[in-house]
């Protein structure tokens, strides 16, 4: 009889929400203060999209490490905008 070893991923625990959260801070991501140019947000998400292929991560993960990184007028405008109800994956 023999027995199948299970595969590495198998073995690897899930990564917390505070782990993937470190990786990606490793990485460095850009703030967005928000304005009305939108170069400086067409740079800013093509720079997050570039860090998003290096770490998988979840549609609703990718919008919470985004959004964590808004300052300033980002973050009022997001307070107003963002969906209502939905449970937080960075809590």
């Amino acid at each position: 009889m023999t027995t199948q070893m299970p595969s590495r991923r198998a073995l690897t625990p899930e990564p917390t929400t505070i782990d993937m959260i470190c990786k990606f801070n490793k990485l460095k991501p850009p703030k967005f203060r928000g304005g009305v140019d939108p170069l400086k947000y067409e740079g800013w998400i093509r720079r997050l999209e570039n860090l998003f292929k290096i770490i998988e991560f979840s549609n609703r993960f990718k919008v919470a490490l985004a959004t964590y990184q808004f300052e300033g007028e980002a973050k009022y405008w997001w307070g107003i905008v963002k969906p209502r109800g939905e449970e937080d994956p960075m809590t």
